[in-house]
């Protein structure tokens, strides 16, 4: 992280915004996560995320320069979804983990907010939306579709933006509808 961020000031002078997006899971029951499970969704989604965030916060308070970190959280954050225990709670932390920085980087003119998406389309999970265990998932969802990364761009853009100057610690569920149901 921190050859990556001084790489980053070295060629443009530092960050500025940070989309901080990282996630692994690891489906099964409660009684079946081994300590290796654990440790390897938890350091990805919810300490990688901390690590990120920090190295981007110090180097805008070094710099005296407005910011905005945006994490990328869930809406398994915000909800308990079944067999996905781990990574829900990581997603929680991380719900939490934007707060925490919002109030304490607030007074550094640092944004701090997170998306909590619902069922993203994407390389990873392609071929599952497909099977019949993705298809009966999709049917339980509130307009029966899953989104693509494109559809939240426009929440990105404009938390990325200067538009979003009062925008500081809000948890933004962009799921169509998921949290609601």
């Amino acid at each position: 992280i921190q050859a990556a961020f001084a790489e980053v000031t070295a060629k443009l002078g530092g960050v500025d915004i940070l989309v901080n997006n990282s996630g692994v899971s690891k489906q099964g029951k409660i009684t079946d996560v081994t300590p290796e499970d654990y440790d390897f969704v938890m350091d990805t989604n919810t300490k990688g995320a901390f690590f990120v965030a920090q190295a981007a916060a110090r180097d805008m308070i070094a710099r005296k320069a407005a910011g905005r970190i945006i994490n990328i959280a869930s809406v398994a954050g915000l909800r308990v979804l079944g067999q996905l225990s781990v990574y829900c709670m990581s997603k929680a932390a991380v719900v939490q983990m934007t707060k925490a920085m919002a109030l304490e980087w607030a007074r550094y003119n640092i944004n701090t907010n997170a998306i909590c998406p619902g069922y993203i389309e994407t390389e990873i999970n392609r071929d599952y939306w497909g099977t019949p265990g993705g298809q009966k998932l999709v049917e339980m969802l509130p307009r029966k579709r899953v989104g693509a990364p494109e559809d939240l761009d426009g929440l990105l853009l404009l938390m990325a933006s200067d538009e979003a100057r009062f925008i500081n610690g809000a948890i933004v569920a962009a799921d169509d509808g998921l949290a609601v149901t």
